[in-house]
């Protein structure tokens, strides 16, 4: 089976490949302008999955915590084996805190332990879609420099849409999504306001996504032209 390496870039970055794998992408990457001037960017806008971890507990939390444990009658520890090497990228330590702060009770806790969850379940739905093994990937270069870099699996009906090495925008602009159906724009998220990454559900029917700079929040519809334009892959 004929593997296309550009589509190697994003489980590079995550350290996803075996050792084969990783051999034969680096012996790429030493021939591809492309895929080196790309991978820098890509690896800092990939980081945002390890700063799931960066969840700053409150500083009463270790008194808190350690008078729930007093509290709460002690269980069984439950190992739960990974199926992937790419399973030690998702921050164990967000669901470490996650429960710990959930222990310690509250409205602030309860909402900060649904944050760690939501950003948890982000991460891992990127890592899914980035390491599935019908994972395409396409990209365009954009107008004022950086990457629009679709990759997208029809077995999870989803993409990772990432804008690498964009130009930082203002406080009040973003960079926008749009997923294309026969050349109508539909909102598919917010990369922000430098370069990063969106996750994108049910894509079935999009033949391109293309990315704009919209004021903060977002629009309903496109108010400039697209930086850049980039098919989905087949």
């Amino acid at each position: 089976m004929t593997i296309d390496l550009h589509s190697l870039m994003a489980p590079y970055a995550l350290d996803a490949l075996d050792a084969d794998e990783r051999a034969t992408y680096e012996v790429h990457l030493e021939q591809c302008d492309d895929c080196r001037s790309e991978l820098a960017g890509f690896l800092e806008t990939s980081s945002r999955l390890g700063e799931l971890e960066e969840v700053a507990p409150p500083p009463a939390m270790r008194a808190e915590v350690l008078a729930a444990a007093r509290r709460t009658a002690q269980q069984r520890p439950v190992t739960v084996l990974a199926p992937r090497r790419l399973r030690h990228r998702v921050p164990q330590l967000v669901a470490a805190a996650a429960v710990a702060l959930a222990l310690a009770g509250g409205t602030a806790t309860v909402v900060e332990h649904q944050r760690a969850s939501d950003l948890q379940a982000s991460g891992d739905k990127m890592t899914s879609v980035l390491t599935a093994s019908d994972v395409r990937t396409s990209s365009e270069k954009a107008t004022e420099g950086g990457t629009l870099r679709v990759m997208s699996s029809k077995s999870h009906d989803a993409a990772v849409v990432v804008g690498s090495a964009l130009p930082q925008l203002d406080d009040d602009q973003v960079y926008q999504v749009w997923a294309m159906h026969d050349g109508t724009p539909r909102p598919a998220g917010l990369i922000g306001a430098k370069p990063g990454m969106v996750y994108v559900s049910k894509v079935a029917g999009a033949d391109a996504f293309a990315v704009t700079v919209e004021p903060k929040g977002g629009s309903e519809r496109p108010t400039t032209d697209p930086l850049a334009v980039t098919p989905v892959t087949a």
